[in-house]
């Protein structure tokens, strides 16, 4: 099963059928999607959801939740609707302020993933409307949600751009925590640099069983790329670009064709609890 786990949509309901199109062009039998928060054309939770509903089975609806505004109970309203997982951009604190803490819990007690913008953030239409600031979104931010609750299953968008050695570090240390490689990463970093980040290896197996040590500390085993799940992020017209880019990353490091797939879509199916 391939999956992408980083989509928007736009406020344009056609532009729906056009990412499906595009998504089933390269392959992908599922996609997650959500708004990307309260700045430009984008979709509404609504439209996402109607989405969902339109394209059973090929859409996996996030939610976007606005951090300094929701409450916990509006998280199990969401899902009662029909969500599948939750997406946080823009807040108005760091996203570890105290006063998200609250939000995390109900995300783990619920079950359901949250994407998480890490990074730098664009410029969509108007931002002196919004009290948009990127220091809040800096990667590091995620250490104290993915410590406090494990059982929340995190995805960090764009692996922290540009804080990628934090990025790296962080899944390196935290079971519960992924990253997609969305965003302008891949064209502005060669193959051989992601190979540096991740620079520690799966540990062997004896009988079948990991055997743990000093070089490996996810207590499942599993190696850097595991934690890895591919995200476009991008228009239609663009996404068998961002898969052409991961396919290149692939190859020049010639990663395993079991490493392959659970970047494309088995890390991302246990996450979604797929598989």
């Amino acid at each position: 099963m391939m999956i992408d786990m980083h989509t928007h949509l736009k406020s344009d309901r056609a532009y729906a059928d056009r990412l499906v199109e595009a998504e089933k062009a390269i392959g992908v039998d599922k996609f997650v999607t959500f708004p990307a928060g309260p700045d430009g054309d984008w979709a509404s939770n609504a439209t996402v959801l109607a989405a969902a509903e339109k394209y059973p089975g090929v859409i996996i609806p996030f939610a976007y939740v606005a951090l300094g505004k929701a409450a916990p109970r509006d998280l199990a309203a969401l899902v009662k609707r029909g969500f599948k997982g939750f997406k946080c951009i823009n807040p108005l604190k760091p996203y570890n302020d105290d006063s998200f803490m609250p939000l995390y819990a109900k995300m783990e007690e619920l079950g359901f993933p949250v994407l998480f913008h890490t990074g730098i953030v664009g410029r969509f239409g108007d931002s002196s409307k919004h009290d948009i600031d990127t220091y809040r979104h800096k990667v590091i931010f995620l250490d104290r949600a993915a410590r406090r609750f494990p059982k929340l299953n995190i995805i960090g968008a764009h692996l922290g751009n540009p804080d990628y050695a934090e990025a790296a570090m962080l899944t390196r240390w935290h079971p519960n925590l992924y990253f997609d490689l969305s965003g302008s990463s891949l064209k502005a970093k060669k193959p051989e640099f992601f190979s540096e980040l991740f620079w520690w290896r799966a540990p062997e197996k004896i009988d079948g069983k990991p055997v743990l040590g000093a070089y490996n500390v996810d207590p499942y085993g599993r190696g850097p790329w595991e934690k890895i799940v591919f995200g476009t992020d991008v228009d239609p017209s663009k996404v068998a670009e961002v898969k052409a880019d991961y396919d290149n990353l692939m190859e020049t490091l010639q990663l395993p064709p079991n490493v392959r797939a659970a970047i494309y879509g088995n890390t991302a199916a246990k996450i979604l609890g797929l598989g």
